[in-house]
């Protein structure tokens, strides 16, 4: 009996022994697995953090292009300058250097856009009577009432002096001056006539090319209405003049014709309207001629007078008179032939 007994006993330590080794091996199978969804985990974790930086890195610098394509000039706005440029030029058989080309335009020593930059233009540019300062922009952003963002320099193979163009933003909106001075301590600079270098500017900076005004559509029924004895209606209105004679703006308001005889004439190679007084039997009378020039990169009717036996230019009036007392007695180069009295005044 105590031989089975001990038999019973050394069995069952034999069978809990063989018990505890399935366990250990299922608890170690846990714990790789766990290490294993940890890890994943981890994986899963660091691959979301570089997707998230990497986002964030791209929208940024989505941000940052689209910040630069907002402002009024920048890469893209310089290359469409200087496409239009290298066309416009050919058509005009010209060559220009331009800074829109990262080349150093030099007019008559002025070297731009350093000139604008080292203050050795400062105080020496004039807009018709007024001095202007005239600051370089990188972006057209900045405060500066003048900001230049392009710079061009250049003209026809036989010109003696180079013709010079700033590409301007003056309160923000688009403007090409042009000069052409070739002495004296300032630079004289004003608005260039070519439409299509006003509009093709404009069209770089606000994305819309502006209409080009005709001076025909300012002279419709010019004859018909001067043989009835009335303002064409591009004539009518209140006109400011400089008058050399007193250095004073003066105005002058046409509507009605009262006491006036109207006619349309032909004179130095244009067509006018031709003044003189309804009883007026002798002297020449006075000569009118409107025609569209720009003027802050707008253009705006300017009124041509001209008096005496060659209908000899007077003055330029204008629609404002701030524009008057600016342009002063400038003349554009369409204008008749001055009298020699005129010719001799300061």
């Amino acid at each position: 009996m105590k031989k089975v007994w001990v038999g019973l006993l050394l069995g069952s330590l034999l069978l809990a022994g063989c018990a505890t080794s399935p366990k250990s091996s299922a608890s170690k199978t846990s714990q790789k697995a766990t290490s294993t969804k940890v890890a994943a985990k981890q994986a899963a974790a660091k691959q979301a953090a570089a997707k998230q930086a990497a986002s964030q890195k791209n929208t940024a610098s989505s941000d940052s292009s689209s910040q630069a394509e907002a402002t009024l000039w920048n890469t893209g706005k310089q290359a469409a300058l200087s496409t239009f440029m290298a066309a416009w030029q050919r058509e005009m058989g010209q060559t220009y250097v331009g800074t829109y080309d990262d080349k150093v335009p030099d007019h008559l020593g002025f070297r731009f856009p350093n000139a604008l930059l080292n203050g050795s233009l400062a105080g020496r540019i004039k807009w018709g009577s007024q001095s202007v300062d005239l600051k370089w922009s990188k972006d057209g952003e900045d405060r500066s009432e003048f900001q230049v963002v392009a710079v061009a320099t250049g003209g026809k193979a036989e010109a003696q002096y180079p013709n010079t163009y700033f590409f301007c933003l003056h309160h923000r909106r688009p403007v090409v001056f042009v000069t052409q001075t070739t002495n004296g301590d300032e630079l004289i600079i004003h608005d260039t006539q070519n439409s299509a270098l006003q509009a093709g500017f404009a069209k770089i900076i606000t994305g819309s090319r502006p209409t080009t005004l005709t001076d025909s559509s300012l002279n419709v029924n010019m004859s018909r209405d001067a043989k009835a004895n009335q303002w064409p209606q591009g004539y009518q209105g209140t006109w400011y003049y400089y008058n050399k004679y007193d250095h004073k703006i003066n105005s002058m308001t046409q509507s009605d014709t009262d006491g006036l005889k109207l006619s349309y004439v032909a004179a130095e190679g244009q067509k006018w309207i031709h003044i003189m007084g309804a009883e007026q039997t002798a002297g020449a009378g006075n000569f009118e001629y409107v025609r569209y020039h720009y003027f802050d990169g707008r253009q705006i009717p300017v009124l041509m007078n001209a008096s005496g036996a060659g209908a000899w230019f007077d003055n330029n009036a204008y629609p404002s008179a701030a524009a008057a007392n600016q342009m002063r007695d400038w003349q554009y180069g369409d204008e008749s032939k001055t009298s020699p009295a005129a010719d001799s005044l300061d």
